[in-house]
Order: C-alpha cells, then structure tokens, then sequence
C-alpha cells in the first residue's frame, strides 16, 4: 500500500487530503481544512513565509498526515499558461528541447527565471505533417522556490509542485475512456473552480486542459456584498451566505426580509463572476481549435452556495453541475460535501502522484 499526501494553501484557508492506493483502489485516508489567519497568502503568492511555516507545521499535526512528503499546487499571476504547436516528435528528449525553445520564444520572462512544464493536449495532421498542441506552463523560479522553502521550514518534504488547473481536472473529471481518447468528436467541459480571492477557469478536452485563465473574483467578493447589504460582520456574511444561497425554500427561524436581502447581494453580487466566465469560454470559442463546450462543472467553496448552478446555468446558457471529488476515489469514507468542494485542488494534487494513478 502506498500512500499521497497533497496541500492546498490558499488566501484564506489550508486543505490537505491524503489517499491509500492498494490493489488499483485509491481510497481516502484523511481530508482537513482549517482557516488561515488573514495577510499570509494573497492571490496565491506568499507573504508572510515564516508565520505560513508555523500554520502548515500545526495543520499537519493536528490533522495526523502520515510521513513528511507532501505534494503542492500553485496558481497565481506569476504562473503563465500558453498554447503552442509544435511537429510530433516521438522522442521524449527532443519533445522537451522542442517544447522549452518555443517557450522561451513565446512566454515574456528569462527562460533562466523559469522552471517550465508541459503538457500534450492533441496530435493532428495537417497538410505538413502530423503536429502536436502542447499546454505549457512557466511559473517564477523564486516563487516556486519560495513556496517549497516554506514547506520545508514546517519540517516537510516536497515531493512534487503542479499547476492547479491540472489537479482540478482530476479531482473534477473521469479519465477519458481509451477508446475516445483523442477523439476529434469529443465535446469540451468547462471547469469554474471559485476560491477564496480568484477563481480559476479551465477548459478541457478528455480531461486535458486546453485553455485556463484566472479571473479575480472568489467567494470573499460575495462575503463582503452580502456584509455591505445587511450590515452584518464578515464572519455572519460567510455563514448566511452559504446557508441562505441565491435560491430555494424559506428558512425556518429566519427574517424573510433578511433572506430576501442576502438573496439579492448574492444575486447582484456574482454578476462579475458571470461575465469573466461568459468572457473565458467566448475566447476559448474564437481559438481555431475549440470544440462545441458541453457543460460547466462548478467546484470550491462557492459551489456550496445553494442555487449558484442555476444562476450561473441562467446567465451563460449553458447546463451546469456542481462537482464532487469524492466520484474519483473508490472509497471516500465519510468525506462531506462541504469538505470535499473546498479540497477539490487537493485531492487532484493527490491523485497525480505515480503511488494514485
């Protein structure tokens, strides 16, 4: 049996989830997520490393991880996503040289600044020959190296850093069958995961990211039209936001007008999030090689919301879902919904890990 640990260490909160592989069956082991005290993270990047440290060191103890090699995920304004198109080679070697050269060529920032990945999305024949489309990602070397220093000074060891977009399409997304893997026919999921300050915007095809972008918008945005609305603190807007969402029943023991007016902070208050979703998807729509989108699968803590699938499904004409992690593990013990959306990154940091897949 081999076991994962993944964290996902966000503005206003820290998720960890571990997952037991034995005999192909991934099962779940332990999930936690607590808040972080405000100021240590902002839009993915680190600023305050050494109090971040201590608050990782603390979690990991309290939640009982097993070991000290932890797997990361990042996503923030230093992170820069491009798609390339290159001839398909098959030698793994030259693919990389192939795919760091146009990188450098492409993406604004000193290839010795940068740890770069990649990831091969589809190979199609053209007149030329067969080609290859390539997702590539170049994040910051010093924020990459920031981020695995302060795992290391809370005593862990860091075993692997992927981009958070990649693990929501697993943690979201079933592996493609083999049979339609690649397939030209296949139609594209959009993947709207709402965290605390920003909310990542993916696009994928067989599960593989063709288009994702960060809009600057999370849950804290409606918090804060629900405080300004009701004159309520920030910690009552959090619990009635969720409690109350956009829409349903009236609440027992609740003021009608009070839900009436949480409602319609709610409402006015996710029309950015509405309109950076409708911008995203029009831009992936323009690209030459955009397919028909079939659905969007809405995760994090916002998904917790009651009735924001259907606002969002309203106003982008399009179906949309919540989704659940807890369909890619075989066994998510007693994992909760509530738990589960807002440790989406997590657990699909954790099943990229060789030990899950």
């Amino acid at each position: 049996m081999s076991t994962v640990v993944a964290l996902d260490i966000g503005s206003s909160a820290i998720a960890g989830v571990e997952l037991k592989t034995a005999r192909e069956r991934v099962t779940l082991a332990k999930a936690a997520v607590e808040p972080l005290p405000p100021g240590l993270v902002n839009d993915g990047e680190i600023l305050r490393p050494d109090e971040l440290a201590d608050e990782i060191k603390r979690f990991w103890r309290t939640a009982r991880f097993s070991g000290k090699k932890v797997r990361l995920g990042v996503a923030n304004q230093r992170v820069v996503v491009r798609t390339i198109e290159l001839p398909a080679l098959e030698d793994e070697a030259e693919r990389r040289a192939a795919v760091e050269f146009e990188a450098a060529e492409q993406i604004p920032i000193p290839p010795e600044q940068t740890v770069v990945d990649a990831q091969p999305v589809l190979r199609f024949t053209t007149d030329a020959g067969e080609r290859e489309r390539h997702v590539v990602v170049a994040a910051h070397r010093d924020m990459v190296e920031g981020l695995a220093a302060t795992v290391r000074r809370a005593g862990l060891h860091p075993t692997g850093i992927d981009l958070e977009a990649f693990a929501i399409l697993r943690a979201l997304l079933p592996p493609p069958p083999v049979i339609d893997e690649g397939s030209a026919d296949t139609p594209a999921v959009a993947v709207c995961h709402v965290g605390a300050e920003v909310t990542n915007m993916i696009v994928a095809v067989d599960r593989r990211c063709h288009f994702t972008r960060l809009v600057g918008f999370g849950g804290s945005h409606l918090t804060k039209a629900v405080a300004e609305r009701t004159g309520l603190t920030p910690e009552e807007s959090e619990v009635v936001k969720t409690a109350c969402g956009l829409l349903g029943e009236p609440l027992e023991g609740w003021d009608p007008e009070t839900v009436a007016e949480v409602r319609h902070a709610l409402a006015l208050g996710a029309r950015p999030l509405v309109r950076e979703i409708g911008r995203s998807l029009d831009y992936y729509r323009s690209q030459g090689f955009s397919r028909p989108i079939e659905r969007l699968v809405l995760s994090g803590g916002t998904s917790l919301c009651t009735g924001i699938d259907r606002y969002l499904q309203q106003g982008l004409g399009i179906p949309v879902e919540i989704g659940d992690p807890r369909r890619q593990l075989d066994e998510a013990g007693d994992l909760t919904a509530e738990v589960a959306a807002r440790a989406a990154v997590a657990v699909g940091l954790a099943l990229d890990a060789p030990e899950a897949s």
